[in-house]
């Protein structure tokens, strides 16, 4: 743990992780990405195994007008930890270097980082304006994730297409 510290707090120079990351990364994000799949799809946000108290911010139950701002409340943690390590993964995906990191390879990433926003922005805006009720929260939960998936395959296709024609 002290390793990985000392690594994050060596990199903040380009405020990227190194390339090992990476493969952690992808090796995390098959595993979670399942979970919160089967969360999403199955209809069930629970696995109900296990029920762990926990703490609650701005809990509100399900038809009752009382908020409580801080409350003590039992949950099925799977979807938390998948959402948590789908998050993780895809950070250490999108914000790790490259073998070969260089200028070209930063600007690579800037217009990468630029075109998942705009594209996000466009399928946001769509999604206000023509999807309603429990789908929109639906497709919340995953645009959450989605501003990565797009910056990473743009990422990715970007940096293939420059390798190709380099050779």
């Amino acid at each position: 743990m002290r390793k990985i510290a000392k690594t994050i707090i060596m990199s903040q120079k380009s405020f990227l992780l190194p390339y090992k990351f990476k493969k952690v990364g992808m090796c995390m994000f098959i595993p979670f990405c399942a979970i919160c799949l089967w969360c999403l799809f199955s209809g069930e946000l629970e696995f109900g195994y296990m029920q762990w108290p926990c703490i609650s911010f701005c809990l509100q139950e399900l038809f009752d007008d009382n908020t409580s701002w801080l409350a003590i409340t039992t949950t099925d943690p799977i979807n938390e930890i998948g959402m948590l390590g789908l998050l993780i993964s895809m950070c250490f995906i999108a914000l790790s270097e490259e073998k070969d990191e260089d200028e070209m390879t930063a600007q690579i990433r800037m217009r990468s980082f630029m075109f998942s926003f705009w594209v996000m922005a466009a399928i946001l805006a769509f999604s206000i304006l023509f999807v309603y009720g429990i789908r929109f929260m639906e497709f919340a939960f995953i645009a959450v994730f989605l501003v990565f998936l797009i910056y990473i395959i743009k990422f990715n296709f970007a940096m293939r297409r420059i390798r190709r024609e380099g050779r």
